[in-house]
């Protein structure tokens, strides 16, 4: 038979009341059923742990030698309330998030900074860069991607929604003869009679490029690729060709560029993804900084 926590815990009420009634009331319950709960105990450890002597009692040698354990557990208990108390208020815990990086650099960091100022007991974890098809996705709280993830792939405690929708714009130099004509967007014909430069082969936007492109039953074609934003930054401004990015980014950072309009009127979007447990598998730190994300 089990020994149930409440079992002891109520033994040892009653042995440092010294008595039932006594013990009864300082647990708030009444006599019969701390009298069960004892009875139920000495029945499970096949022998009795006290004698009553009128409305006290006297611990039995098994008595004696129950109490601190007993005490022991209290003791523990106590620790894990403390402990949960400071999870529920958020001074113990931690955040694993990974993102790509033009999510992390353009979209995450502010937010990161506000829930850190907030509470600064959580310890962050970010891991940026490209996500690796072999990337452990239950490892993680949370992940940013710039592409949806096959559902097939997902773990069973986890699910994946559109978080936000961004656009995305061609960057020139402000001294490119379309930006000095005023010009405010561009079609895909023209943009690849220019040099163009690339991000990276897994850089979720130069994907969502290519594939336009080839929607519109034309060719990409490379004549620089770079790795990193700010390379991409960097070889634009220089003059090397003409690039993309995202809309949104553009306006957090100050860039010595120009943008135009993609696939006038309609513009090129792309789709950024949220994966995150199910809410009956979240903890506390990923909950608030949801409720952070959505009130932003």
């Amino acid at each position: 038979m089990k020994i149930h926590a409440e079992e002891l815990l109520t033994f040892l009420a009653v042995a440092e009341a010294g008595g039932v009634g006594r013990g009864a009331r300082h647990l708030q319950r009444s006599q019969p059923a701390v009298s069960e709960r004892l009875r139920a105990l000495q029945l499970t450890l096949g022998e009795p742990l006290y004698q009553r002597s009128g409305r006290s009692i006297k611990l039995t040698a098994a008595g004696e030698s129950l109490l601190p354990y007993a005490r022991r557990l209290r003791e523990n208990l106590a620790e894990v309330e403390s402990w949960s108390a400071r999870r529920q208020n958020l001074q113990e815990g931690s955040l694993r998030i990974a993102a790509t990086n033009t999510v992390a650099n353009y979209f995450l960091m502010e937010h990161l900074a506000r829930f850190r100022s907030s509470y600064p007991s959580i310890q962050l974890q970010l891991k940026t860069g490209p996500l690796p098809d072999n990337l452990a996705l239950g490892s993680w709280d949370l992940l940013f991607t710039e592409e949806q993830i096959a559902a097939d792939h997902l773990p069973q405690h986890m699910e994946q929604e559109a978080w936000r929708e961004d656009e995305l714009v061609a960057i020139l130099p402000r001294n490119h003869p379309w930006v000095q004509e005023g010009r405010q967007s561009a079609r895909w014909e023209e943009i690849l009679q220019q040099p163009v430069v690339w991000r990276e082969a897994h850089s979720g936007i130069r994907r969502r490029v290519e594939a336009a492109i080839a929607h519109a039953g034309l060719c990409a074609r490379c004549s620089v690729e770079v790795t990193g934003v700010e390379a991409l930054r960097d070889a634009v401004a220089a003059g090397l060709g003409i690039g993309f990015a995202s809309v949104e980014a553009l306006d957090k950072v100050r860039w010595p560029l120009a943008s135009l309009r993609l696939e006038p009127p309609r513009g090129l979007f792309w789709t950024l993804f949220l994966i995150r447990p199910q809410a009956d598998f979240q903890s506390r730190a990923v909950r608030v900084f949801l409720q952070l994300l959505q009130g932003a």
